[in-house]
């Protein structure tokens, strides 16, 4: 049977109102749309990013020693949709091993419009980071590794 939550159905929502822009990113048809190539989502997730995030996982997402690379296009504990990693920032990360489970919640901090911003900003930062070379086309390769330099 199918659950569906409050949260279900905001996202649900969101995906709608953010499907709209000119060029998105989604890994289906089903997933949750983000504008790429809305500068000013790119701006505030990366500020956001910034902020919240990049103590961890380094400047634009590349990854360090405590946590992966999320600019890489290779998010493996939830999933790689953009549904998935919005649920992610969310939720945080669950434990599955040793590397898992260490990353708490954003939902306190955060409301979903800022995390739909963030998932933008990771997109767009990876997007660019495949046209210019720097790292490979994950899904092209169907790269399964989650990254985390040294």
């Amino acid at each position: 049977m199918l659950k569906i939550t409050t949260h279900s159905l905001i996202l649900g929502l969101l995906i709608v109102s953010w499907g709209a822009g000119a060029q998105t990113h989604q890994m289906t048809p089903l997933d949750l749309a983000v504008p790429i190539a809305d500068e000013q989502a790119v701006a505030e997730g990366g500020e956001i990013f910034s902020e919240k995030c990049s103590a961890c996982h380094g400047g634009r997402g590349v990854g360090t020693g405590r946590a992966p690379c999320v600019s890489c296009g290779k998010f493996m504990f939830r999933g790689n949709t953009n549904s998935e990693i919005y649920e992610t920032i969310y939720s945080g990360t669950p434990r599955t091993g040793s590397r898992g489970g260490k990353m708490g919640a954003f939902s306190s901090m955060l409301d979903k419009s800022e995390i739909i911003s963030l998932v933008t900003y990771l997109r767009a930062t990876e997007r660019a980071r495949i046209a210019s070379g720097e790292i490979s086309d994950p899904y092209a390769e169907n790269q399964d590794a989650m990254v985390f330099p040294d």
